[in-house]
């Protein structure tokens, strides 16, 4: 249990960092709708879930076959995760552009899909996930808990961010403290990466 919270805590890090995933929700989200948001990070959610089945897979067969690339993949996660960490520490949110509000729903879910499953960063951010916590004692069970978590909380993460981004409520707020919340996060990435390197020494 303990190992599946850390394991969905690094997954909701990478959702919340900077980038495409999180750009295309920000844009649909600012345009004031929020089932347009919603859509779009569902079409994410479904883009991760083919991204799980071949990592998943991968992962495994890099344990069974060649254990010298198994080792050098956790330290290109490590470095990876590093350099997210300072992405996030420099990073903020920039503007979202307006849409037409006609054509809204029809292309969130497809922007988000396409935009998730072609960004390489995915694969990178997965691997280097999974490599950390998948091992040859690892069972077809646990394996499953892993996989499923990814697409939950990516939904669950975006789907809180689309509903901030639409309730005037909050997004002073979002704007205000987003410097420190990025910082604070890559702060964290960065302790994660320092970890998994001490460990793997």
């Amino acid at each position: 249990m303990i190992e599946l919270l850390g394991f969905a805590l690094i997954n909701l890090l990478g959702a919340m960092s900077p980038g495409p995933d999180f750009a295309i929700v920000v844009r649909y989200g600012l345009t004031g709708s929020r089932r347009a948001a919603i859509l779009a990070t569902a079409g994410i959610s479904v883009a991760i879930l083919i991204h799980v089945f071949y990592c998943v897979a991968g992962i495994v067969f890099l344990i069974q076959k060649y254990e010298a690339l198994f080792s050098l993949l956790q330290f290109g996660g490590a470095a990876y995760l590093a350099y997210l960490g300072l992405k996030l520490i420099k990073a903020g949110m920039g503007k979202a552009g307006k849409m037409d509000p006609a054509k809204i729903h029809h292309r969130a879910f497809r922007d988000g899909f396409v935009t998730n499953l072609l960004n390489p960063k995915v694969t990178l951010f997965l691997l280097s996930l999974f490599a950390q916590f998948v091992t040859p004692e690892t069972s077809f069970g646990q394996r499953i808990a892993f996989g499923a978590t990814i697409p939950i909380v990516t939904f669950g993460w975006f789907s809180f961010l689309s509903c901030m981004l639409t309730h005037q409520r909050f997004v002073p707020h979002l704007q205000r403290y987003q410097q420190i919340f990025m910082t604070v996060m890559g702060a964290v990435l960065l302790a994660l990466a320092g970890w998994v390197i001490f460990n793997a020494c």
